[in-house]
């Protein structure tokens, strides 16, 4: 008797090993219902604004592209989407339309991307990307007697961003009238915040012929609207003016992940012979 049980005991023993085997096979071995695989070749740009006597003439955004064409999935795939971290409605896209999304920013910030792809089985899947959009505007104006205020809005269009810095790069030429002589003008360049606080000045006499700059970096400014005047302190001669201003992050984007299509021409070619 004692023997029969024990032969009962052990064979327990082993078809409970051999459950607890195939339960840990399961979970160790089960893999993803959907491989989400998304390519960009960029994920920094800068948006580029122009202006000509205080006229807007030219505006260009930044576009980013995002490619979910090597994404796979154990079945079949319904919808590729992407929420652009600024607020607007997230973008979809029928899987067996397009496997492509392009998000457009008009407003300067650091942006946390969302990709996701869903199957016709509702299983998703997703992942982060960060984006950094800066802002390049340039500001002209000529032949002027009473320059015009440049305004600079440092609110991004992320809440969770703030700019590392504003860049100024100005120049005032006080041009010569060919056949009249010109005198030396005294200007002065000032960077004002949105509560018309003083940021930084500077004072120069620049004389007939030549032209003065002002470079100035101001870092972590507050969000709002600052002013970058130019003043005609002494002199009567007309002005030229060129202002550069670059708001700028810091830089941590996500890396680029660019389809490597010439590695894998390469392994092919490799395989092959």
């Amino acid at each position: 008797m004692g023997g029969r049980v024990g032969v009962v005991l052990l064979s327990l023993l082993l078809l409970c090993s051999m459950l607890a085997g195939c339960f840990g096979d399961d979970d160790s071995d089960q893999k993803k219902l959907i491989d989400l695989v998304v390519h960009y070749d960029a994920t920094n740009g800068t948006i580029q604004q122009s202006f000509i006597g205080g006229s807007q003439i030219s505006f260009t955004s930044v576009t980013f592209e995002f490619d979910f064409a090597r994404t796979t999935s154990d079945y079949g795939l319904k919808t590729f989407t992407l929420d652009p971290g600024d607020g607007r409605a997230i973008i979809s896209k029928d899987a067996s339309e397009s496997a492509s999304i392009d998000v457009e920013y008009q407003i300067h910030g650091m942006y946390t991307v969302i990709l996701a792809a869903t199957d016709i089985n509702d299983n998703t899947a997703n992942m982060t990307v960060v984006v950094r959009v800066e802002h390049s505007v340039e500001w002209s104006e000529a032949n002027s007697a009473d320059p015009d205020t440049m305004e600079i809005n440092t609110t991004p269009g992320s809440e969770d961003s703030n700019p590392k810095q504003i860049v100024v790069e100005s120049v005032v030429e006080n041009p010569s009238i060919f056949g009249t002589p010109g005198s030396p003008v005294t200007v002065t360049w000032e960077l004002t915040d949105s509560e018309s606080n003083s940021k930084g000045s500077n004072t120069e006499q620049i004389p007939d012929g030549q032209s003065g700059t002002w470079d100035f970096n101001l870092n972590y400014p507050s969000q709002g609207l600052h002013d970058l005047t130019v003043t005609i302190d002494q002199g009567t001669d007309r002005v030229n003016i060129n202002h550069i201003v670059d708001i700028l992050y810091e830089q941590e984007e996500s890396v680029p992940n660019p389809y490597q299509q010439e590695n894998e021409s390469g392994e092919e070619g490799s395989k092959s012979e």
